[in-house]
């Protein structure tokens, strides 16, 4: 392609999340985080993210694919997800991979949880932020530490409720972060509704390991709109920092936490249940979303093809963008870094890290959504 051009939007007033937030406050679903665009709100905005997320997912998948792991046939799902969008009869539909490291299907499953547990939360009279670890482990050990912890976490919450004869509720995530030396720290973030549970819920987590847990690693703070944004954050971290002081992109131990993550479930309710289809809806590799509304050229039935090199999905008959996302300048070199294989950024350099960006862009979109649920 010769020639694409990115005219300018209509400005419409205000973000999509913060007409979302707008509408959390009088009790309306938050659905409209999880498509690809909608009526409501700023549908450009969606799209300007999807297509920021499409952007750097890409790279990464086809760095994933490379190392031929048995998840290689899933990054190259992940390298095609939202590759190309259907514009027909006013409404855009496009297919998703749905794997937990693809940032395009994230968002959708980062609202899709927001709106289902947040509400939950909002009816706890008071609750708990409580960070549960223990010490780093080899790629070798890190499925069965995975298992262990997730056992004696469930089995600690029975125990709350069955012999010490208190009410326990929680939101259990699973994350796991890779450090320097081949190790890794696979942790739990908890959301409990009580500080006598959270507590104890602390205490016998050290009773249960008193030679991998420490009392000083193990954290409970009062739950804010802080703590819930970091409940909501991807299970993994895309950066990590070396011993000499570089951030990186580690794409081997990202693949050995995916394949360990993988059929394990992220969040989890505990003495509480929703409903089967929104359970699904959060944890299932399948994603499906609804067509959504065109943006422009309503009445056409258009292909919109992702360019990689556009940072967008373009009509290759005229040339025309559908998001009209531009990548900064910084962040445009980091990802032809990625896709060159040269995923090292010194941590003094001008372009700000990668888990820096993503950190800041979700919190950005999580917070605004949480206050409005709160103040309902």
């Amino acid at each position: 392609m010769e020639h694409t051009t990115k005219p300018g939007a209509e400005s419409r007033p205000g973000t999509s999340l913060e007409g979302v937030a707008e509408r959390g406050k009088t009790g309306a679903s938050l659905d409209t985080l999880a498509q690809p665009c909608s009526s409501e709100g700023n549908p450009q905005n969606l799209l300007k993210k999807r297509a920021r997320a499409k952007y750097l997912s890409l790279p990464l998948a086809c760095s994933l694919a490379r190392l031929e792991t048995p998840l290689q046939k899933s990054y190259w799902n992940t390298y095609h997800c939202a590759g190309a969008i259907i514009q027909e009869g006013g409404k855009l539909t496009s297919k998703y991979c749905g794997n937990r490291w693809c940032m395009v299907c994230n968002r959708i499953r980062t609202a899709r949880a927001i709106n289902a547990y947040v509400p939950v939360v909002e009816t706890w009279g008071e609750s708990f932020f409580v960070t549960l670890t223990l010490r780093t482990v080899t790629a070798e050990e890190l499925p069965e530490r995975i298992e262990s912890m997730l056992k004696v976490v469930k089995g600690i919450g029975r125990s709350v409720r069955e012999t010490h004869k208190l009410p326990f509720q929680a939101i259990r995530k699973l994350e796991v972060t890779s450090r320097p030396g081949g190790l890794y720290h696979p942790h739990l973030h908890l959301v409990v509704e009580g500080r006598e549970q959270a507590e104890l819920l602390r205490s016998l987590w050290l009773k249960r390991y008193p030679m991998l847990a420490t009392a000083e690693a193990q954290n409970v703070v009062s739950c804010n709109e802080g703590t819930l944004v970091e409940l909501f954050k991807y299970f993994t971290k895309l950066t990590t920092k070396t011993v000499d002081g570089k951030r990186i992109i580690p794409v081997v131990e990202l693949d050995t936490i995916f394949r360990a993550m993988r059929g394990r479930r992220v969040w989890q309710p505990m003495g509480f249940r929703l409903p089967k289809e929104i359970e699904e809806a959060i944890e299932t590799e399948a994603i499906e979303v609804d067509a959504s509304d065109a943006v422009k050229r309503i009445e056409e039935t258009v292909d919109w093809q992702w360019s990689q090199q556009v940072a967008d999905w373009v009509d290759h008959e005229t040339g025309e963008c559908l998001s009209e996302y531009e990548p900064g300048g910084g962040f445009r070199s980091f990802v032809e870094s990625v896709a060159g294989g040269l995923t090292t950024l010194e941590v003094d350099s001008p372009t700000m890290p990668v888990e820096s960006m993503n950190r800041r862009a979700i919190t950005a979109e999580i917070q605004p959504v949480i206050s409005a649920m709160s103040n309902r």
